[in-house]
């Protein structure tokens, strides 16, 4: 260790010599003060033994310029002292003295402390390198960062927001928001929508972003069905994703109308479809798993359709609401979200968003989230500011080839896999026809769900008008169908090209024994919220059953 001894008077300093070199120091000695810092400033010690009395310069201001020219770096100052008041050896820790030793020197107690503050010494240099190894890597992270949410943000600006049928909310719990919510004009004139929340927080949570929002807005541009795009960001997400990670998501797009929605629900918690008096007229709930959670050969591609009125308002959000605690541990719950729409919530002038954020905030206290907040709401009006290609695709259509797809299935092909899926697949090649595959798909999903579940399997529906009887309406469903020995359903699908569009003509006959089907006009359909024999009235131009009730037609118009 280098030691600088500073002592006017020449005895001291050659007693002081003598006990350090003894122990191996090197020693530098000075005179006075000033010499004592030209010293320390030329040589850099690493302790400092310091007389106070001393001719030109004082051992207490000699001691502020040192400790001033190191800085952040600790070089203990020791001061040599005969004085024992108070007053002068708080002045000696005042002026930067770390320690001190009075005279005479007791060479032990001089070894102690010059042992203890290197210890201190070499703590606080490793503190030191510490810190400088954080503010590095904290530098480090932060430019990281800003290089991560530039690309985050050019991604996922792409969308479009300048219509004026939805309106948002989103808050991240932390630098980067694991939840996710897309927009995008689609070709027909129409628009698309998701909402996802990654699993977990922060920029792990975010990564999933990149993916999903790519293939959201390229399939979007080729006016792509729902199915089609949950289909490929589902697909992208296993590829990418972890096991444990996924993304709990509802896409949906809205015609160009406003009367019409089409959606796919993975994970969110319930979305609610709301009359413009503020009445709730059904709940949007999930049916299927989050994206990335299922291989490609087990997702399920399936979409809802829902028929809508002008005025009516789609609500979606994550659980960062629901899940928010105020400062007694409650949460705020679905039933507080709920209970916020009424006769009239939807005031002219006043933002609904704004009301439900408002109230959270209010409910929370304001602390810190515990979670990444979204709220969407989208507005079924006519949808503004998007342009209509579609005569291009109306022009394919009429010079498109007729063609028929015949498909017999038995009891095997009735127990394994979706057969619907695989033979709309089978459709959606045809020119033209892609952007109207989930309509056909969910017509003829609820067709031969009809004909499997009452004609070959003799089910009856009314089981399902209570909660018991829904699961037992299943359970016999999954009894009689591994059970199944004979019986068929016949699947034709014909399409005639005709000006302006065509049509698809879908037939679906089974070998039971049939039912009475001359009422099911008048099914209510807020028994069936956006599913069964409703849907397919509300979809096809022509439903007609017969053979009793084993067959069913369905003409489905390609309006282009």
């Amino acid at each position: 260790m280098k030691v600088l001894v500073v002592d006017d008077m020449s005895a001291n300093r050659k007693l002081l010599v003598w006990m350090l070199e003894d122990e191996g120091h090197e020693v530098i000695e000075a005179e006075n003060g000033k010499q004592a810092f030209d010293s320390f400033v030329q040589e850099s010690p690493n302790l400092v033994l310091m007389d106070v009395m001393m001719p030109v310069m004082d051992g207490y201001e000699s001691a502020k310029l040192i400790k001033q020219h190191t800085g952040d770096v600790h070089v203990p100052v020791i001061f040599l002292t005969a004085l024992n008041d108070e007053e002068s050896l708080s002045r000696c820790l005042a002026s930067g003295g770390d320690d001190f030793l009075t005279k005479p020197f007791n060479e032990h107690i001089l070894q102690a402390k010059i042992s203890a503050h290197t210890r201190i010494q070499d703590l606080n240099q490793q503190i030191t390198e510490k810190n400088q190894e954080l503010l590095f890597h904290h530098l480090q992270t932060n430019r990281e960062h800003e290089i991560v949410e530039h690309v985050f943000s050019n991604a996922i600006n792409a969308s479009f927001w300048d219509s004026g049928n939805i309106e948002y909310y989103m808050s991240a719990m932390s630098a980067f928001n694991g939840d996710l919510l897309l927009s995008a004009p689609s070709p027909s004139g129409g628009l698309y929508v998701l909402l996802g929340d990654f699993t977990g927080h922060g920029l792990s949570a975010a990564i999933g972003s990149l993916p999903v929002s790519r293939a959201f807005f390229a399939m979007s541009k080729q006016g792509l069905t729902i199915g089609d795009i949950a289909e490929e960001v589902n697909s992208q997400l296993v590829q990418l994703l972890p096991d444990h990670m996924f993304c709990a998501a509802t896409l949906l797009e809205l015609n160009s109308s406003g009367d019409e929605i089409t959606l796919w629900a993975g994970g969110l918690p319930d979305g609610l479809l709301v009359s413009c008096e503020g009445e709730i007229k059904g709940m949007i709930v999930s049916q299927h798993m989050p994206l990335g959670a299922l291989e490609t050969r087990e997702f399920e591609r399936d979409v809802k359709v829902l028929r809508v009125s002008k005025g009516d308002r789609i609500f979606l959000h994550t659980d960062g609401i629901i899940e928010s605690n105020n400062g007694n541990g409650e949460m705020f719950c679905t039933e507080r979200f709920e209970g916020m729409f009424k006769k009239n919530c939807f005031s002219e002038g006043v933002s609904f968003v704004d009301k439900v954020i408002g109230r959270l905030e209010e409910f929370t206290g304001g602390g810190n989230q515990d979670d990444d907040i979204s709220l969407v709401e989208l507005l079924c009006q006519p949808v503004t500011g998007v342009t209509c290609v579609r005569d291009e695709n109306a022009t394919l259509l009429e010079d498109a080839i007729p063609w028929t797809i015949n498909i017999n299935l038995g009891p095997d092909q009735m127990r394994v896999g979706d057969p619907i899926s695989r033979v709309v697949e089978m459709m959606g090649a045809a020119v033209g026809l892609a952007e109207h595959k989930d309509y056909v798909h969910t017509v003829l999903t609820e067709m031969y769900a009809n004909s499997l579940d009452h004609g070959i399997l003799g089910l009856d529906s009314a089981l399902k008008k209570t909660e018991q009887g829904y699961q037992d309406y299943y359970q016999q469903r999954s009894v009689r169908i591994a059970e199944l020995k004979s019986g068929t359903i016949e699947i034709n699908l014909e399409f005639k090209p005709a000006k302006g569009g065509g049509d698809v003509f879908l037939k679906v006959k089974d070998s039971g024994k049939g039912f009475e089907f001359d009422n099911l006009v008048e099914v209510d359909e807020e028994d069936s919220f956006g599913r069964g024999l409703p849907l397919i009235y509300s979809l096809c131009e022509d439903v007609k059953y017969s053979d009793g009730g084993c067959t069913i037609n369905a003409r489905y118009n390609l309006r282009a």
